[in-house]
Order: structure tokens, then C-alpha cells, then sequence
């Protein structure tokens, strides 16, 4: 599993990712040139690759580099007060911050396929941490051994979660929890129906966040892999005749090849807890759909990188890129089903939803065996299509922003090291700079809780009373309008982890400028 001979990753990282269908990557971010989320655009030296100054919106705060000299950071994780673990995408490997200072020689070095938006993905420590010294890594596993960036040199269920041990030096691997489908082959026909017009095989929509909730379970939000099934609200899969498969390896039943678009709730050892929402209802279908089912506790997502738990509360927020229309902020409850591939964004607002993805940005929802023009026209109907386990509960996002905004990485202040202002807020990151698309790319958004913790505050801009950012049409999309009382920082690149470190600072990955920012109150 970890590789034994180096290799130029630096010639590895140089080679240009395959496009997928309609030049999008993540969130479906239109007819842009590809720079996939968190692949490639590594600059290196000291060249940042966002084009627009380093900026915070609050002249209390200032934000500056902490570390750099990192290739393609993504994630990462606190093991002391100024001790920390930091993932790179492209090269698998877990390097570790000391003091400021990049240390030589890397932790731990996976063999890993980084194609579009696979790689080393994310870390959760044990909440026993460091005396129970277990580290957990989502990543994607290559097929050959090496480091590569080729769309088909990953294994079926390359996308996995493993346990390693800490030893104060070195990561250890000591077991798989659990594998994830990872080889996407909607380019090739499904026997029984018309040849696929989709164009190339994929990597993009593994999700991959992990985190650790209050419960001491471990949360792994998986992307929906382009997959049509049951996972997406369709019960017989892509197609309006028979057979009903979701591609060519079966489907559309949660099968180990088809469970996508979840939020699974695991065990710390992988097994399944039995207090899941859907325990029940998977022992009763049975087999290895059913079992898959017992592991979920959310369904009906589409694809994020933004995952994290209110402190106070305990509750679990993630964020979800849109394709083209309503990128979503969720306060995910048990057993939620959130509408996907049905809709996003609020039910009432469907028929937008519907305008957009089949009048705009080329008319289609990644995977062509399932066209937006079936796209419900109203809510009611949408609804009623929607595929409800035993104990599912539809649930509207608390958040949306019309056209995709890209939100990524999110952490919560708790404490006043920012200000006794910022205590409780929720911060989130973006999954483009503002060098890829303009605008709003590159920026750090700050959004306030209601009293009750349960909703978003919207009372400073009354143009987001109905809980949606009505942001305008642009060919790359992320148009800041209606969120200009949200955005607190600009100039960061692709932010896809922010972790408040143990002296109240926000630490920003940023993958595209290769290093860690700091956000502190200003002296």
C-alpha cells in the first residue's frame, strides 16, 4: 500500500487531467478550461497561484502564510499545540508542521491515484487522541503502485478509509474500514441499452471528507460518483427501460459498486453501529445492498468537500457544489434524504433549479443517461419521486446560493481569540481561486447561527430573508451577489480545509498557493 520506490513526482503532477464531459470538474463549473478541484495547478517555489492580493474584510483580522513549501495541500490535522499533520493530494504523502517549520521527511507516503478530484483526500484523529493514537486517512488508491494521475489506473473500490497508528515519528497502517467505488466507466455501454455518449471516463465526485462526531463515530461523506440510483432518489436507476442497471457493473441498488451520495456513520474499527437511522431497514432487504444501507446516515447528497460539527450543538453541517444551479449549506439530521439527483436547493424553488440545468451551461447533469429535461416541473412531484428508506425525512438545505459559489473546507470559531464576535461562527472555504474563475473564487465566507444553533442568520441582508443568495448568471459562475454581508476574506486560492488550531487562529489550506494561511486578530 505505501510505496516502496520513489518517483518524479514532480513529471507525474505535469501531466494535463483528462476533461470530463462539458470542460466541468467539481460543482460542474461550466465550459471553464478543466484545473479539477485540488488537481494539479501546483505553482511551487514561492509564486502564488491566486491572482488577487491576500485580503481580510475585517480590519481586526489579518491573514499571512504560516507554511509553505507544501505540493497540493488538502487537509489537515492538530497533534499538539503547535504540531500538526498536513496532507498533499498528488503525492499521497502526510508531511508534519513543527513550530512553523515543514519538517524533511514525510510521515507517511501512500501510493495514490490524483486524478481530478481523487488522491489523499482527508485526516480525523481518534477523539482519543494522543493517547489512543489512531489516525485516519480517506484517500484513492492507484492501482499500479505509484503515484499517477491516469483516469483508469485506480482498483473498482479504490476509494478507501484506513486506520493508521501514530508512533510520535511515522503513521503505521493497521486496518481498512471501509472501500468506496472509485472507477467511473459511464463512457462504456451498458448491455441492453443505446451505446453512452458520455465522452471519457471520470474521477471526480469522491467526496472524501471524515470526521470524528460527538457520538466518537466517524462521518465519511462520499460523493455520488456520477452514479444514478438509489443513493440519487431513483429507484430504477438511469434508464426508462429495462434492464434497470445503474452501469455497467450493475446497480442501481446500494450494492458495494453502487453506495454513493452518502454520509455513512461508522464504528471506529469499520463495524456498523446498530443505533444507525437505517439499521432496520437494511436488515430487512438483506444482502449487501442492505448491509450497505445500515451504514448510512444521510442519502440524497451530491458531491462536497465541506463537512464539520457544531461545538455547541453537536449537530453536523456540510456544504454540497452544485452543478450548475443551488450550491447547498445543510445542517444534515438522522436518516436525511437531501432530494439529489431530484433537485437542489430549496423544493420551492424547483423550477429554477430546472431552467438552469436545461437552458444553460450545456444542458446536462454529468452523467447523459439521465438528461435534466426529467427533471420534475413541480415540487410536489419531485417529492413524490423521491426514493424514501423506512424513517428518511426529505429536508431542505438552511442555505443556497443560485448559481454555484464552490463551497469547500468549513470549521467552526469557537472562543474569542477572533473576537468575542466571531464566537460560534461558521467559516467556509471555496473549491476555485480566483485565478480559475474571477469574481468570488478564492474567497473565505463567515455565516452566524440563529440563537438556537439550528439555522443560518440571515437578518444582516434582508435580500437573504428566504434563506437563498440570489447571485447572478456568469459564464464561470461564483458571482458574489447577495453575499457580500458573507464574505469575509478574498485572495486564498482552493481552501479545502480550515481547522481552528489550539490557539484559537483559523489555519486555511490553501492547494492552489502550496501553503497553510493563518487568520489572527490584528495586535
Amino acid at each position: 500500500m505505501s510505496k516502496t520506490t520513489p518517483k518524479n513526482s514532480v513529471s507525474e503532477r505535469a501531466r494535463p487531467t483528462p476533461p470530463h464531459p462539458r470542460g466541468r470538474a467539481i460543482g460542474g463549473l461550466g465550459a471553464i478550461k478543466v484545473a479539477t478541484l485540488l488537481a494539479g495547478a501546483s505553482l511551487g517555489g514561492s509564486t502564488l497561484a491566486d491572482t488577487t492580493p491576500l485580503t481580510m474584510l475585517d480590519p481586526n483580522l489579518e491573514a499571512s502564510v504560516f507554511v509553505g513549501g507544501l505540493n497540493q495541500p488538502i487537509g489537515m490535522a492538530f497533534i499538539g499545540r503547535n504540531d500538526f499533520l498536513v496532507l498533499e493530494k498528488a503525492s499521497g504523502q502526510v508531511r508534519r508542521v513543527t513550530n512553523g517549520v515543514l519538517q524533511a521527511a514525510p510521515v507517511l507516503d501512500l501510493a495514490v491515484n490524483s486524478n481530478s478530484e481523487r488522491g489523499l483526500l482527508s485526516i480525523a484523529l481518534s477523539p482519543g487522541f494522543p493517547k489512543d493514537p489512531s489516525v485516519y486517512l480517506c484517500w484513492t488508491e492507484s492501482s499500479t503502485g505509484a503515484d499517477t494521475t491516469a483516469v483508469l489506473n485506480v482498483p473498482l473500490m479504490g476509494n478507501r478509509v484506513d486506520r493508521f497508528t501514530w508512533n510520535g515519528t511515522t503513521l503505521t497502517q493497521a486496518n481498512n474500514l471501509v472501500r468506496m467505488r472509485s472507477l467511473q466507466t459511464d463512457n462504456t455501454a451498458v448491455p441492453g441499452h443505446p451505446g453512452s455518449t458520455n465522452a471519457n471516463a471520470q474521477g471526480n465526485h469522491n467526496g472524501g471528507v471524515i470526521r470524528f462526531g460527538p457520538d466518537g463515530k466517524l462521518y465519511y461523506f462520499f460523493g455520488d460518483q456520477g452514479r444514478r440510483g438509489w443513493m440519487q432518489n431513483l429507484a430504477n436507476g438511469p434508464f426508462l427501460t429495462a434492464p434497470f442497471t445503474d452501469d455497467t457493473f450493475g446497480g442501481p441498488a446500494p450494492d458495494n459498486a453502487h453506495l454513493s451520495g452518502v454520509i455513512l456513520r461508522l464504528n471506529t474499527d469499520g463495524s456498523t453501529p446498530t443505533d444507525n437511522p437505517f439499521f432496520a431497514a437494511g436488515a430487512a432487504i438483506g444482502g449487501e445492498a442492505g448491509a450497505n444501507i445500515q451504514k448510512v446516515y444521510s442519502y440524497g447528497h451530491r458531491n462536497g468537500f465541506c463537512m464539520t460539527f457544531d461545538p455547541f450543538s453537536g449537530a453536523l453541517w456540510e456544504a454540497e457544489n452544485a452543478d450548475d444551479a443551488f450550491s447547498e449549506l445543510n445542517r444534515v439530521v438522522r436518516g436525511m434524504n437531501g432530494g439529489w439527483v431530484q433537485l437542489a436547493g430549496p423544493l420551492s424553488r424547483i423550477a429554477e433549479f430546472k431552467a438552469i440545468e436545461t437552458t444553460q451551461f450545456n444542458s446536462a447533469v454529468q452523467q447523459v443517461r439521465y438528461p435534466p429535461t426529467r427533471i420534475a416541473y413541480t415540487a410536489s412531484v419531485a417529492k413524490s419521486r423521491m426514493l424514501m428508506l423506512p424513517g428518511a425525512t426529505y429536508v431542505d438545505p438552511e442555505f443556497s446560493w443560485k448559481y454555484e459559489i464552490g463551497p469547500a473546507g468549513a470549521a467552526f470559531v469557537t472562543g474569542n481569540a477572533l473576537g468575542a464576535e466571531y464566537n460560534g461562527t461558521l467559516w467556509i472555504g471555496s473549491a476555485r481561486g480566483f485565478a480559475q474563475v474571477g469574481a468570488n473564487g478564492g474567497s473565505i465566507y463567515r455565516l452566524r447561527l440563529t440563537p438556537d444553533r439550528q439555522h443560518v442568520d440571515v437578518s444582516a441582508d434582508p435580500r437573504l430573508a428566504d434563506h437563498v443568495a440570489d447571485n447572478l448568471f456568469r459564464a464561470q459562475k461564483f458571482d458574489g451577489t447577495e453575499s457580500e454581508s458573507l464574505q469575509i476574506g478574498k485572495g486564498f486560492g482552493i481552501t479545502p480545509d480550515i481547522q481552528q488550531g489550539p490557539d484559537g487562529n483559523l489555519y486555511v489550506v490553501s492547494n492552489t498557493d502550496n501553503v497553510v494561511y493563518v487568520i489572527r486578530r490584528r495586535p
